[in-house]
């Protein structure tokens, strides 16, 4: 062997080993690049703009379920832990009530209409009344400093103090 046949054997090697080393970052590349495009768009079919779609795929449009009716006598909302959040009830006198909870559970709205009328009570977080707007019955007849009888109107609005005294009242 001579030496320019060495010399001309390493040059062809050197230029495979070339090729060999670009085509291995192009593929690094490409997993690198397919890795990423799969977490960001993990729905993405990448042969879906090869296959053809059948006609009854072409002509099928996406509908979400809607129900024309749900019928029930008590829903329950709850969180993503499952608690509690909001009920809607009936009962069987007439009356219904949607009643909002907090994080801990406690009542903090009840909007509620019964034979009485319509009514919304705001609690506070340790469960007091705070407020009553619509048809109360909390604020009934009363005597004045007169000594007349005077009843309470059919809807008003009435906030209480923290201890859950009357603190105003209209009308």
């Amino acid at each position: 062997m001579t030496v320019e046949l060495l010399e001309a054997r390493l040059q062809k090697l050197e230029q495979r080993f070339r090729w060999m080393k670009r085509a291995a970052v192009l593929l690094g590349l490409l997993v690198t690049t397919g890795t990423a495009m799969a977490q960001l768009q993990p729905e993405l079919d990448p042969f879906r703009l090869l296959r053809r779609p059948s006609i009854t795929q072409r002509d099928a449009t996406p509908q979400t379920s809607v129900e024309a009716e749900v019928r029930s006598h008590h829903f329950v909302l709850v969180d993503e832990k499952g608690k509690e959040r909001a009920s809607l009830v009936a009962d069987g006198a007439g009356s219904v009530f949607l009643v909002m909870f907090d994080a801990t559970g406690k009542t903090r709205a009840n909007l509620s209409v019964s034979n009485d009328g319509p009514s919304l009570v705001l609690y506070d977080a340790s469960g007091q009344q705070r407020a009553i707007i619509g048809s109360t019955t909390t604020v009934g007849s009363h005597v004045n400093e007169n000594g007349i009888a005077e009843r309470g109107p059919a809807s008003s609005i009435v906030l209480f103090d923290k201890a859950g005294k009357l603190l105003w009242r209209q009308p």
